[in-house]
């Protein structure tokens, strides 16, 4: 967003187009210095993936934790990262995302490795909260990153473009992280610290050779938080945090409801993530076309809502299903779910983006971002209790939280824009715009 008068202005939210598609296969698309970006991005997201695959069993298999221990130390990392989110975001603004983003990583990455020396619940709990606390801070920071580096033109797709990087490099960590599990040894364990260690601090390296983005401090420009005075902001981050319950609809609920609801097959859970994992890397890019203006993210918003509920009504219906039947209504509820997740990226992106003053990508990503943390916090406990307890109720009573928020989200998009619009006019008085970048 080269100017600040431009989210209110139809002509500049027309000018926002995203290219139809990335250029994989081009050199220049890996070029700097966005391209650094994604190299980094798909290293990172392998060992991510490869860690996340078998965290769980590791805590109670080799470090001896109890399924309870390892349910309270999880939560407290959670609330731990999710409260750091905003003050590392604003850091971030004052001293340069790029910097901060680098220190996250490094320390994220070393903190990982101290887990080899960590044998108790005490000392697993407090180096698990710095490693998700750097983990929950840092997507909204990178994106910070990019904000700075690209334009109107391209943002969108470049943030875009690197979600779709983590999808397939999660998806080739999963294969790591399913070799550990099947040997399921202490060296296998201690080598996916080693692999996932590593993994961040390469990518904290390989940041070093990507440009600096100016600070506030650079820039001279003295102010306070912004973000959290910006209600329709915090409003849009409480309702996208509770359309991100998608999230854990695949992650946690819908596994405990297959096997405690249903008759079908443990391995069918690996199947149907398999098939949104590709839909969305297949289809990402031109879904978040749509989302280029702050009203058509809104729609979208409003878009995810509808295809989520349907596909809560949809799953409901697998009740006590088996064989055949309730394999195609779970794959269809997949379907409309993915598409419903689709919408619901494609609207946060362009929400949390497109109302975002120049001078303050850093807080009010981290705060965005922290609303997401907090449903992927609850998110376990509570499907548990609504999917697992209550069974078909619990089902229809989610779908009505996601048709109630995504509905929200389209609303108070316009209160937002209008409200972005005289908080840029403020912005204007306090520094005149200046480059964002300079050489590394």
């Amino acid at each position: 967003m080269g100017s600040r008068k431009h989210h209110g202005t139809p002509a500049a939210e027309r000018s926002r187009r995203i290219p139809r598609r990335p250029d994989w296969s081009t050199a220049a698309w890996w070029g700097p210095p966005i391209g650094r970006i994604y190299f980094a991005t798909l290293v990172l997201s392998v060992g991510r993936g490869a860690w996340y695959t078998c965290w769980a069993l590791f805590f109670i298999r080799s470090v001896g934790l109890s399924a309870a221990e390892f349910g309270i130390g999880v939560t407290a990392a959670g609330v731990v990262g999710m409260i750091a989110g905003t003050p590392f975001g604003y850091l971030a603004d004052r001293l340069g995302p790029r910097e901060v983003l680098i220190g996250l990583s490094a320390v994220q990455g070393l903190a990982t490795l101290t887990f080899f020396f960590a044998t108790e619940f005490w000392t697993v709990m407090v180096v698990t909260c710095v490693v998700v606390t750097a983990e929950r801070s840092a997507p909204g920071i990178r994106i910070a990153v990019i904000s700075g580096l690209t334009t109107n033109e391209n943002r969108l797709s470049t943030i875009s473009n690197c979600h779709v990087i983590k999808e397939v490099g999660a998806v080739a960590g999963a294969l790591i992280g399913g070799v550990v599990l099947f040997a399921d040894n202490a060296p296998a364990y201690l080598g996916l610290i080693m692999f996932c260690g590593a993994a961040n601090v390469f990518f904290a390296l390989l940041l070093i050779r990507v440009p600096h983005v100016r600070s506030l401090r650079e820039r001279k420009v003295k102010r306070k938080v912004l973000v959290l005075k910006d209600r329709p902001f915090l409003v849009l981050t409480l309702l996208n945090g509770m359309v991100a319950l998608n999230w854990g609809v695949l992650d946690s609920g819908l596994p405990l409801w297959i096997t405690t609801h249903t008759q079908a097959k443990p391995w069918v859970m690996a199947a149907l993530l398999i098939f949104n994992g590709i839909m969305i890397v297949l289809l990402l890019s031109r879904v978040t076309r749509a989302g280029a203006t702050v009203a058509g993210a809104g729609r979208l918003g409003m878009l995810a809502g509808i295809a989520l509920a349907l596909a809560c009504v949809v799953f409901a219906t697998s009740d006590g299903g088996s064989g055949a039947a309730v394999l195609v209504i779970l794959f269809a509820a997949v379907a409309v779910h993915t598409a419903g997740e689709l919408f619901f990226l494609g609207s946060g992106y362009g929400l949390s983006v497109g109302l975002t003053p120049e001078d303050a990508h850093g807080e009010y990503q981290g705060m965005f971002n922290a609303g997401e943390g907090a449903a992927m916090m609850l998110a376990p406990g509570l499907l548990t209790a609504l999917l697992v307890g209550w069974g078909t109720g619990g089902w229809l009573l989610l779908a009505g939280v996601f048709l109630l928020s995504g509905t929200g989200l389209m609303i108070t998009s316009r209160w937002a824009l209008r409200h972005r619009d005289s908080l840029d006019a403020k912005l204007e008085l306090v520094a005149e715009p200046a480059p964002l970048t300079k050489a590394a």
